[in-house]
């Protein structure tokens, strides 16, 4: 059966939570298909928002107030490690690998922290943020980190060449290293939430909101803004439809809205559209979701289920509200905290097929950053990967028995085996013998064809190793004419595919030329009938006439003209 659970942590208040289970909970994993339970929960957590982190192994929650990290195991169920940072962390997020690798830390400093769990490797950028970066998020393909900060500045990251060791030529351009590539300065406020869109292809837009109570989509690839929406009230929290058709912004009221980039009718999207982006698109407050209760407080977090019908606000009184997208109102209360609901964050759904691989990689043993200056300071490093630098990973062959039998080759047997099983063993030291043979042989007759006579049987041992180098140069031979065939056949593949493109290409030219030539050639019809027009107005009104009357004998006269013309260019297309 399907379910799809959501990980909520809140911030610790002097409230008294409404049931014992909750006590000193501070982050909670909660069911909210197929029916709204409680599942587990962490606790010793007081967590601000965008200060939470999930991925496939662990949950990362920078504290409150404080600079530390604590690190809890989603496989064993508690907290694993509490790590110290040396600056105040506001803001996180988790990327890298399925198992979070990566975890980007944003500080009080205006600097970021990336630190590789897997090695304990840690590295600090400059501090490019005038004040603190209270917004983090990193996009699906795990290049780029953006970054938001109450000096209303978004910086964009590369994060490959942050945990690169040999820094890029356009690493080295830059007066310093560690620095971002690109800044979008277009809010006049302090930076409350960013979110990025789900693709994973060239192009992807990222939403920033602001306290200058503005919500912008841009291209965080170029920095080129896409549009710019005006909206009711301070916005708080963001999220993004999971297609990314709409976008979900929460209010200090308490309050949430959907914005629809499809609202205005364009001949493509909207939010590409060059006609849409120079004017700002005015939000109306009638179209906010009201919360059931004005004592709600703001809604600090906000999520969209995976399905995108259905959106979940976290709020100040401490309550997940499910509000029903489709009808555009709230729909029920999802669960009653007590503390303020600082971050929801989805989890994959579980209970779909998943396709058995012969090697499974189980969680990590988290690494503790190590502060030496080697690692952390990368600025100066020459590119020499350090000597202490180790990946802890685990590999661990599939559970059932069935399963690996059917899919274990030779090389995943002895990878997976507690020590070298013993067939490869044997078919080692085979081969070994073999090899010694060939040497002796090859001393004792350099040449052996010549030094054999012709009438001579040869040994079972020699026929058997040219056997099988015959059979090796075979495959071999083989395995180079299919790929030379294969080769051939995608360059033929796309040398047509290539001319097939430049014949369209020459053919929307054309196309184009001749809609531009017709184009010119109304314009100066019509120019040309607007001459004759003023000038037949004003011969009649000389002769004393009415002008009017001859202007619309003459625009009877025009429209029959202009029909035959058109019919005529009609026929010749």
């Amino acid at each position: 059966m399907l379910s799809e659970c959501f990980v909520a942590s809140t911030l610790a208040s002097a409230k008294t939570p409404t049931s014992s289970s909750l006590r000193d909970v501070g982050i909670c994993v909660h069911e909210l298909q197929p029916s709204a339970t409680l599942r587990s929960t962490f606790k010793k957590s007081s967590t601000a928002p965008n200060c939470l982190a999930v991925s496939a192994s662990h949950v990362f929650a920078a504290q409150s107030e404080k600079a530390i990290v604590h690190v809890y195991s989603r496989e064993k169920g508690s907290q694993e490690a509490t790590v110290p940072f040396p600056e105040r962390i506001r803001s996180i997020a988790a990327t890298g690998s399925k198992n979070g690798d990566i975890v980007v830390l944003g500080t009080e400093g205006g600097r970021l922290i990336l630190w590789e769990v897997c090695t304990g490797r840690q590295i600090a950028t400059t501090a490019s943020h005038l004040r603190p970066v209270t917004a983090v998020v990193v996009d699906p393909t795990s290049n780029f980190i953006l970054s938001g900060s109450a000096d209303a500045s978004i910086h964009v990251w590369s994060l490959v060449d942050l945990l690169s060791f040999t820094k890029s030529p356009s690493t080295h351009d830059r007066q310093t290293p560690n620095s971002p590539i690109r800044t979008f300065s277009n809010h006049r406020a302090a930076i409350s939430a960013v979110a990025v869109g789900h693709s994973s292809g060239k192009y992807n837009i990222a939403i920033s909101a602001a306290h200058d109570n503005t919500a912008i989509a841009w291209d965080y690839r170029t920095g080129h803004i896409l549009r710019n929406f005006l909206l009711p009230d301070s916005p708080v929290s963001l999220a993004l439809d999971p297609v990314d058709r709409a976008f979900y912004v929460g209010y200090e009221d308490g309050s949430v809205q959907s914005i629809d980039f499809y609202r205005e009718k364009s001949a493509q999207h909207p939010i590409y559209d060059p006609s849409l982006q120079t004017t700002p698109a005015q939000i109306s407050a009638e179209d906010l979701w009201l919360p059931p209760s004005a004592d709600s407080g703001a809604a600090l977090t906000v999520t969209v289920s995976h399905d995108g019908m259905t959106l979940l606000s976290g709020h100040d009184s401490g309550k997940v509200y499910s509000w029903n997208v489709g009808r555009r109102k709230y729909a029920s209360t999802v669960a009653d905290f007590t503390h303020p609901v600082t971050n929801l964050a989805m989890l994959p759904l579980g209970g779909l097929y998943e396709q058995v691989t012969s090697l499974k990689r189980v969680a990590q043993t988290l690494v503790k950053p190590r502060y030496v200056h080697s690692l952390v300071d990368t600025a100066q490093s020459s590119g020499v990967v350090p000597a202490d630098y180790e990946f802890s990973s685990h590999l661990l062959p599939p559970s059932s028995s069935a399963d690996t039998a059917a899919g274990l080759d030779w090389f995943m047997e002895a990878f997976s085996h507690a020590s070298f099983p013993t067939p490869i063993l044997e078919r080692g030291l085979s081969e070994l013998a073999v090899m010694d043979q060939l040497a002796s042989t090859a001393v004792s007759t350099p040449f052996a064809g010549a030094a054999m006579d012709v009438g001579a049987p040869a040994t079972d041992s020699q026929v058997a190793s040219l056997e099988a180098e015959i059979a090796i140069l075979k495959q071999k031979a083989t395995l180079s004419d299919t790929a030379r065939q294969a080769t051939t056949d995608e360059l033929t593949k796309l040398r047509s595919d290539l001319a097939n493109l430049h014949d369209y290409i020459n053919e929307l030219q054309d196309k184009q030329e001749q809609s531009q030539r017709e184009k010119f050639r109304r314009q100066a019809c019509k120019e040309k009938r607007e001459i004759r027009r003023r000038e037949a107005w004003f011969a009649a009104e000389r002769k004393g006439e009415n002008g009017d009357t001859a202007v619309r004998r003459m625009e009877v006269e025009d429209s029959s003209d202009t029909s035959d013309i058109d019919d005529q260019s009609s026929d010749e297309q």
